[in-house]
């Protein structure tokens, strides 16, 4: 009944409260929904589903598409991106690699070398993955 993953972002957590004077004036139970991000807008008060409906349009509102290129999708945008992370990590660890045996490095230093090419390009390939995520997968509000 309620699609988890289509709304449970833990920005969008649907509350659901019986209203008490439409429950008492329908003589039937009355739902009011309401949203965790706290911009949802007031609905008459309904069904449980007719909240969980309320909810969920709430909730398509706020996901933005991807601004990415439409023709790509979203798997190929995150193979390239995992791929293009690979690239900047082999990178700093050849470079790592060069720069120890160049000046004939052994023992600590070669491994403090190595470490810092290794931290180098993790830094640098989680750098380029937050700065590409709204290119990559939809926005949230």
């Amino acid at each position: 009944m309620l699609a988890r993953f289509a709304i449970d972002d833990g920005r969008h957590v649907p509350e659901f409260v019986i209203d008490e004077d439409a429950s008492t004036a329908a003589g039937a139970a009355r739902f009011r929904a309401t949203c965790s991000c706290g911009r949802m807008p007031r609905q008459m008060a309904g069904t449980r589903e007719q909240a969980l409906a309320t909810h969920i349009a709430h909730v398509n509102t706020k996901i933005g598409p991807s601004k990415g290129p439409e023709w790509l999708p979203v798997g190929a945008r995150v193979v390239i991106l995992a791929a293009a992370m690979m690239i900047i990590w082999g990178v700093c660890y050849g470079t790592g690699q060069i720069l120890t045996h160049d000046h004939d490095l052994t023992g600590a230093s070669a491994k403090t070398v190595l470490g810092g090419s290794h931290l180098a390009g993790l830094a640098l390939a989680l750098g380029l993955m937050v700065a590409v995520r709204r290119y990559i997968a939809p926005t949230r509000a």
